[in-house]
């Protein structure tokens, strides 16, 4: 048995290259490991990280449809309207009417904009946690890595504009 925090045992690829662990693998335990971490941060506010995701992209980008949500969050729309109708229960977004009277838009509410900003310390801090160790310049280039990585796979440059 693996100690907690540890990394099992893990999958190793051979490709004529020396073995390595696979880069989709890193990423996907990393993902692990830190949303279990940020969840257990934020659950105290009755988030997720995911939820939070959604409030930030929303803070973002106010006027995307549930369709374009669900296709940046990647998740399905059933998960999408599921995280919505638990964030309208805890106040944190509300759907009001869209520009034709067929649509509905979602907004954050005061509380949720207030929660954004009270949660960039505690965030803060999260990452300075996960990236303890390592240098100035090793987190700059993993922090530029994975934004020219999202900025490939998902083939939007704007990745590349935060810092």
């Amino acid at each position: 048995m693996s100690r907690p925090g540890r990394l099992a045992a893990h999958p190793r690829f051979e490709t004529g290259r020396p073995v390595t662990t696979s880069i989709p693998y890193l990423l996907a335990y990393a993902f692990t490991v830190t949303t279990q971490r940020a969840d257990r941060e934020l659950r105290r506010h009755g988030l997720t990280i995911r939820q939070l995701g959604l409030l930030a992209q929303l803070r973002e980008e106010p006027e995307l449809t549930t369709s374009e949500l669900a296709r940046q969050l990647g998740v399905s729309r059933q998960s999408l309207h599921e995280m919505i109708n638990g964030l309208e229960q805890t106040a944190y977004l509300r759907r009001e009417p869209g520009a034709s009277g067929r649509t509905r838009r979602l907004v954050l509410t005061p509380r949720a904009e207030r929660l954004l900003t009270r949660l960039s310390g505690p965030l803060l801090q999260l990452e300075d946690e996960l990236v303890a160790g390592m240098s100035q310049a090793e987190i700059q280039t993993l922090r530029r890595s994975l934004q020219r990585f999202l900025a490939h796979v998902t083939d939007d440059e704007a990745w590349l504009s935060d810092g």
